[in-house]
């Protein structure tokens, strides 16, 4: 899939659903939904790549994994964003 040339952010629910992350959590996230949303696929879940897409050291994905995973369905080998996927089956 080609990326779209824009993401929708419904700003009220992501800030109410993400009212405890640091500011480094919140860029890591938004770097992770913006990947998705890039590719038009679920993210690879593994560790080097989902660290390398956050731009976290392994250190900081290590402090963090468990905090960013809570808004993802981790399956296997992919982590799936619900949101994320009913905005590409709309568009």
């Amino acid at each position: 899939m080609a990326s779209l040339p824009y993401m929708q952010l419904y700003v009220s629910d992501y800030l109410a659903d993400t009212a405890h992350l640091t500011a480094q959590q919140h860029g890591a996230y938004m770097l992770l939904l913006m990947n998705y949303w890039q590719k038009g696929r679920p993210l690879e879940n593994t560790n080097e790549r989902l660290q390398y897409v956050a731009r976290l050291t392994p250190e900081e994905w290590n402090d963090n994994k468990a905090i960013l995973a809570e808004f993802f369905i981790v399956e296997g080998d992919i982590w799936t964003h619900a949101r994320i996927e009913d905005d590409l089956a709309k568009v």
